[in-house]
């Protein structure tokens, strides 16, 4: 038995981002935001591990020092986006196989070629997010790999997944993968603080953030008893002009689904001027399970104000040139089915 079928469940319906006010389609609402009494949802609501945030800190300083105690250099797009490929991962079985043992049993040819999959098949779910990540996986496809790099891909592979980085991304649940931001202590520590600097990048701490993002979901969601809030609207716009990786928006998540409401039935967007940043955003919107509704641009937010009109239209003409591609597939296996089926009425005749 193996858990390494990364792709079973990308089944989930998938639209390009919609322009500003448009509601959302019945068919890309997972739930109808209905209010939920407070006393219910924390009932109901899972129990979070304990402190994700000191573990998702511990897995993005495992993963610096072996990236620079190995000599890794300047590219830290490569251990950041294997770390960001990672918690695209989901344990199937959590009794089932060793999935890190899997995952660690491979050569580097079938590691490298796992991490191509992982991103190859989160595209064709959601193009416009992974475009948007393009700087943390672009790498994989420059092969064949020198030797130096196979190692460092599996030393940061091998110390991310001893770290624990699947206790807090493989979850099935997304309430457990909103826990915590893995990819920004990740960034953090591997970027100088000079370079943090010179970015003007300032990582706000996962405690103000949450309460932040609680503040955030309280403007939007007025309390109107003491168990209760008011309704959220489809397609209620939620953003963050300088996201980063995502932190406050995360938290904004989390105090969403505390109201028993699904995220995926709001819009959510984030700007940030660094790349790997908004790249780490893209990819955490897919791992807090923020629906097709959710748009990242890079860009200065105050040089262009309209930057996520910009990034949802840029995000569409990706959908389109997936639906081509995806087309120009369907059509060449077909031929290769029809030639199959020839060939083997020709040898039976």
């Amino acid at each position: 038995m193996t858990q390494l079928d990364l792709f079973a469940d990308l089944d989930t319906p998938t639209e390009p981002p919609r322009p500003p006010n448009t509601p959302i389609p019945a068919t890309f609402t997972k739930a109808t935001p209905t209010p939920t009494p407070m006393a219910t949802v924390r009932k109901l609501r899972p129990r979070l591990p304990g402190n994700p945030h000191g573990k998702a800190q511990q897995i993005g300083e495992a993963v610096a020092a072996v990236w620079h105690k190995q000599h890794g250099g300047t590219s830290i797009e490569v251990p950041i986006g294997i770390v960001a490929a990672l918690t695209l991962i989901r344990i199937k079985d959590p009794e089932g196989p060793s999935l890190i043992g899997q995952i660690l049993g491979q050569t580097d040819a079938e590691l490298i070629e796992m991490y191509q999959q992982i991103w190859a098949g989160h595209w064709k779910q959601r193009p416009g997010l992974i475009e948007r990540a393009r700087i943390l996986h672009e790498w994989l496809n420059d092969g064949p790999h020198e030797k130096h790099r196979l190692d460092l891909t599996r030393a940061v592979t091998r110390t991310a997944l001893q770290a624990g980085i699947l206790d807090l991304t493989g979850h099935e649940d997304p309430f457990f993968r909103s826990a915590a931001d893995v990819l920004s202590p990740t960034m953090t520590a591997l970027r100088s603080l000079g370079a943090q600097q010179g970015l003007g990048e300032y990582h706000t701490p996962p405690a103000v953030a949450d309460c932040m993002g609680e503040a955030m979901v309280a403007e939007i969601s007025v309390a109107v008893q003491a168990d209760s809030y008011a309704k959220l609207r489809p397609g209620e716009h939620v953003h963050d002009p300088a996201c980063g990786s995502g932190g406050m928006l995360r938290a904004a998540v989390q105090a969403v689904r505390e109201r028993g409401i699904e995220p995926s039935s709001l819009r959510w967007s984030g700007v940030d001027i660094d790349p790997i940043a908004a790249a780490c955003t893209a990819v955490n919107f897919i791992v807090w399970d923020l629906g097709p509704h959710s748009t990242v641009a890079c860009a200065d937010a105050l040089a262009r104000p309209n930057a996520v009109e910009e990034a949802m239209a840029e995000a569409r003409a990706v959908f389109q040139h997936r639906d081509r591609m995806l087309s120009q597939v369907a059509m060449i296996r077909g031929i290769r089915q029809a030639h199959d089926y020839l060939n083997r009425a020709v040898a039976a005749a």
